[in-house]
């Protein structure tokens, strides 16, 4: 529950304060982990990396070889191109359907803000990628993972606004919990399957997506929790 709840003609603006909050923890933790490994040494993480990544990417040999078309599909969630259609997609559904510009409005900002973070960090760090066969085409720099945190920030507020929806409405929480946390799990491990991302840009971009969601979600559920009390006969916001 959140402690000094605005008004709920604040709604906006509060969300708004709060996602410059989580931009700036984000942007904080990320370059804090980054040079923190820089300072250290990265012999012992890129030993890891390599570890994980020998065990995971297909070689042509390897059984899970086969599996290649479906990485390519669990990854293409991932992409600027179909998250934005998805994006569009949801946001329609929630102003249109639910009757909730919050909704609406937290799937886009979600969406915007990790494309606009990711660049902006990917940018600062300048992580090369993996030096293995990439198989799809990608362009730009490793670390955090685009795709990790588009599955963590944006595709988890899908989920979690599926989970309060439900929550409000007295039903059990357990599908969106379980399906969001596989689509989250899967698209990061499709990133290290094709040889594109290290372990640890994964991990990077999960810790990411999971800041936006501890500053933005609370309020989505103050909100909804609102919109839910009301009595029919009053405009949902």
């Amino acid at each position: 529950m959140l402690s000094q709840e605005p008004q709920p003609s604040r709604f906006f603006p509060y969300y708004l304060r709060r996602s410059l909050y989580a931009s700036i923890v984000m942007i904080g933790v990320l370059l804090f982990i980054a040079y923190t490994v820089r300072w250290i040494g990265t012999a012992p993480f890129l030993y890891w990396d390599e570890r994980i990544q020998a065990a995971i990417f297909p070689d042509t040999t390897a059984a899970h070889h086969k599996l290649l078309p479906v990485a390519v599909f669990i990854t293409s969630f991932g992409s600027f191109r179909v998250s934005l259609l998805i994006a569009l997609g949801i946001a329609a559904l929630c102003r249109v359907y639910l009757r909730s510009r919050a909704y609406a409005f937290a799937v886009i900002s979600s969406f915007t803000a990790m494309w606009v973070l990711n660049t902006l960090i990917k940018e600062v760090l300048q992580r090369e990628r993996p030096s293995l066969q990439h198989l799809v085409e990608v362009g730009g720099y490793s670390f955090p993972s685009g795709h990790a945190m588009i599955s963590m920030g944006f595709y988890g507020m899908i989920f979690a606004i599926w989970a309060i929806e439900r929550k409000i409405h007295e039903r059990s929480i357990f599908l969106p919990c379980v399906l969001g946390t596989l689509l989250i799990l899967l698209i990061g491990l499709s990133r290290v399957y094709l040889g594109v991302h290290f372990p640890t840009d994964i991990a990077g971009g999960y810790i990411a997506g999971i800041i936006w969601l501890v500053f933005t979600v609370p309020v989505i559920y103050w909100r909804a929790r609102l919109q839910g009390s009301l009595p029919p006969s009053v405009p949902r916001p």
